[in-house]
């Protein structure tokens, strides 16, 4: 009882003396929460993108991918080819551990019985081989996964496993789900399983509800044949690796098939089989832009330390008049010691607390800042126990490792120490520490800020960069899926496009409609098809698989997309007539030079269309650099190729979304059974490429201005605290004839020196920064330019105008000293 007693007697105390250091408390407690709280927002995102993936699934790192290599990248595999693999008894049947398959496909989803369409959702999904969950080794909370024969026969299969979020959302967790019935794209399912919570399939960033076995492609799809076609590599591939397989040595298996496929079947001819790490999804590209994040908020972590310490120890320093009073009083040194302790783990508990709250405030801000996307986006950010113990830490460790150095200091001089000298018990020693963490504090801020000044630069060019179209913020795109709304039939698909399209440029502040299955730089409707061209040759190794894109009458205008040659697709060019293809300037520059390209005749997944246009060049890929030059694009009516979904695009006098009732009204009065999905801005949706640099800019600036702010702070309270040390010797110099100028610039001169050699150390510090970002991010940090050079340059000069402020406030602070009132107080 007395221990609490006195424990509470320290705690008042405390309370009181932090009241009276109002603006130091402050300081130290929202210093240490900032940094600590943008730390634990990225780790908290890199834990669901970077560290932990894929959750759910053990032994993650003994999975693989397979893909077919071709010239535009490696691709998934077609389900004959991963059959071949699967049953040849030569394809490393002793490096893999089993060798499963999927694909991604939005559906129509309805639990109610009948026919009743009321509690119908999309909903996101996975066709999936039999041994998929075997393969995985993931064992479902309820009921079963697949077994053997379940995807045998195609079309026979009616099974379903459904996610734990689902499971949650419309059976309220019933274990009596298993057996029920859900109809899925109007086919009627069985629920066999349902997986575990923390497993939501194998793509990082995504959640998928529901599971189905592949074979049962047929009848939930409006396309025939793929389960049969070679050409269409539609499936991500993953195996497991044998006990004695590593891969190495599968990738040299996979080699050894490839090239067995590519001799006996056409459709394989130049095309090869690889392994990889399993392909996770795009979001591997952003552990790079994570890691240097990481990197940055630690240097932050490190300025606020040294920023802490530095308060810490003047604040230690300026109380060391009252220490000695209390020791000459009697009081222990024990219990001072404690008293300090208290005062510093209150500082600690406060600081670390508002950290973890913004944390956990930021964990959660991944989801919103990205880009709008049809697919099923939900991040899995959480702070693991061990990080927030180890941040918790370091804020505790700063704190009382500095916080007690000054009660130790006092201690041990208690003999020493003038009660009537003030502060003048100070060693020349606690000054030069203080001194080398003001520039330690400048040399780590030099560094964020030039990363900051580097990625704002970057941003601001690719920003620039011309994408091809114009105005994206006025154009409305919303998707049309034939899949889940079971419009079968090309022909009745395509006058369902035409009729839409026709109604939508018809409301009132639309100034074009059109229909396309692939946006630029989004993440769907990719479609690459092989390409000869008349009378040319190509050389060896040359690969001739291009992206294409199937668009209606009237799509380059609402693109913006200016036709620099011919005509465009238009009303004409229907099923039946004349087959035609626009090319971009990339395509005609690439195979015809200078000569016209118009009238010219070539192949595209087999079938002879003639060139009418030519269009602008613009940017396809969001995995591509926008910086790159724009490889070669087909485009290809819609009115004669048809496609199972089309994004309608709509270009409006002003904001777009709006528009939106009009739009779904004009889409429903065409067919009923059409939804308008996944309505964004072209702006929005084409961001992709740009939101891995946005999300560093945005943080970097933030932490390049707390770093600028912090080296500030640091450098005026050594030199103020240098100031109120001084005092007597200023009183003398005053008397003595110094003029106010003389000790202005001595005082400026000390913090010159502090910050002079924070900045050359900081010079190197940045420097080998910046070298390992290029090295490590060559897309968002190219190699030395003279952008870096100038951010060096505006990095080094905000730094001397933040010391040159930070100094001179408590510098004239001293003019205004009184000789007489200085000599007298001594």
């Amino acid at each position: 009882m007395n221990a609490l007693r006195e424990l509470g007697r320290d705690a008042s105390f405390a309370g009181r003396m932090m009241r009276k250091a109002t603006l130091a408390t402050a300081t130290i407690v929202l210093c240490l929460g900032f940094s600590i709280g943008a730390t634990a927002t990225v780790i908290a995102w890199m834990e669901g993108l970077v560290f932990r993936p894929v959750r759910g699934v053990p032994q993650l790192e003994r999975l693989f991918s397979l893909k077919t290599t071709t010239s535009r990248g490696d691709v998934g595999l077609s389900y004959p080819a991963y059959k071949d693999i699967r049953d040849d008894r030569r394809a490393g049947s002793h490096l893999f551990g089993g060798l499963a398959a999927f694909s991604i496909r939005r559906f129509n989803l309805r639990v109610g019985s009948g026919a009743a369409d009321r509690d119908a959702e999309p909903v996101w999904g996975l066709l999936t081989t039999a041994n998929y969950f075997d393969v995985l080794r993931v064992r479902l909370l309820i009921g079963r996964g697949f077994l053997a024969g379940d995807d045998a026969v195609a079309g026979r299969e009616a099974v379903v496993v459904i996610s734990h979020a689902l499971w949650q959302r419309r059976f309220a967790g019933d274990a009596a789900v298993l057996g029920h019935r859900l109809w899925v794209n109007g086919r009627q399912l069985t629920v066999i399983g349902v997986a575990p919570p923390d497993f939501t399939g194998t793509i990082a960033g995504l959640v998928f509800d529901l599971w189905m076995p592949l074979t049962l492609h047929p009848a939930l799809s409006t396309t025939a044949g793929l389960l049969d076609d070679r050409a269409t590599r539609w499936l991500s591939v993953f195996g497991r690796l044998a006990p004695s397989g590593s891969l190495s040595s599968v990738r040299a298996e996979a080699q050894a098939v490839g090239a067995r496929l590519a001799t006996a079947y056409t459709e394989d001819h130049d095309r090869g089989l690889t392994a990889r790490t399993l392909d996770v999804g795009p979001t591997e590209r952003l552990g790079p832009l994570f890691v240097v994040m990481l990197g940055i908020t630690v240097l932050v972590l490190l300025i606020v330390c040294t920023n802490v310490a530095n308060l810490l120890l003047l604040r230690g320093a300026a109380r060391h008049h009252e220490l000695a009073v209390r020791l000459a009083l009697g009081a222990q040194p024990a219990r001072i010691v404690r008293q300090l302790l208290t005062e510093s783990l209150l500082l600690a508990v406060a600081g670390v607390a508002l950290g973890l709250a913004i944390g956990a405030w930021g964990q959660g801000t991944f989801d919103s800042a990205f880009p709008d996307s049809p697919l099923p986006v939900v991040v899995d950010t959480g702070l693991d126990a061990r990080v927030v113990l180890v941040l918790a830490l370091i804020g505790l460790s700063t704190l009382f490792l500095f916080g007690l150095a000054p009660a130790l200091g006092a201690a041990r001089a208690a003999g020493r120490v003038s009660l009537a000298g003030g502060t003048r018990g100070a060693t020349a020693a606690g000054g030069r520490v203080r001194g080398a963490l003001v520039g330690a504090q400048f040399a780590l801020s030099l560094a964020v800020l030039v990363t900051a000044g580097i990625f704002l630069h970057r941003l601001d060019e690719l920003q620039r960069v011309n994408r091809g179209f114009q105005d994206p913020q006025h154009v409305l795109l919303a998707t049309l899926d034939f899949d889940i709304s079971g419009v079968r039939g090309d022909t009745t698909r395509r006058q369902l496009v035409e009729r839409v399209v026709e109604r939508l440029a018809a409301i009132p502040g639309v100034r074009a409609a059109a229909a396309a299955t692939f946006v630029p730089l989004g993440f769907l409707g990719y479609a690459s098809m092989e390409t000869r061209v008349d009378g040319y040759v190509p050389r060896r190794g040359e690969g001739m698989l291009f992206l294409t894109n199937r668009v209606s009458a009237g799509y380059f205008e609402a693109m913006g997309i200016p036709i620099v040659r011919g005509a465009p697709i238009d009303a004409a060019h229907r099923a039946g007539g004349l087959p035609v293809a626009v090319v971009n300037e990339a395509f005609a520059r690439r195979f015809w030079g200078s000569d016209d390209p118009i009238g010219r005749r070539i192949e595209v997944g087999g079938h002879a269309v003639t060139v009418v246009g030519v269009a602008a060049d613009g940017k396809y890929e969001f995995t591509a650099p926008l910086d790159e030059p724009s490889p070669p694009f087909v485009y290809l009516p819609f009115a004669q190729w048809g496609g199972t979904s089309a994004v309608l695009h709509v270009r409006t006098t002003s904001d777009p979304l709006p528009s939106l009732p009009a739009i779904r009204q004009a889409v429903a009065a065409v067919e009923p059974t059409l939804a308008v999905l996944s309505p964004a801005t072209l702006e929005s949706y084409s961001s992709v490429p740009l939101f891995p640099i946005r999300v560093g800019a945005v943080l970097l600036t933030a932490l390049g201005g707390a770093a600028l702010v912090l080296a500030a702070l640091g450098l005026y309270a050594v030199i103020g605290y240098a100031v109120a040390q001084r005092q007597r010797e200023i009183g003398v110099r005053m008397a003595l004839g110094a003029t106010p100028g003389r000790l202005v610039a001595g005082f400026l001169s000390e913090a010159g020196h502090y910050a002079g050699a924070g900045a050359i150390a900081g010079f190197v510090l940045a420097a080998g920064v910046v070298g390992l970002l290029s090295r490590g991010v060559p897309y968002l940090v190219p190699r030395f330019t003279l952008a870096q050079a100038g951010a060096f340059a505006l990095a080094l000069g905000a730094l001397t105008c933040v010391a040159l402020i930070a100094a001179l406030v408590p510098a004239r602070r001293a003019t205004r000293v009184n000789p007489a009132t200085a000599l007298r107080a001594e």
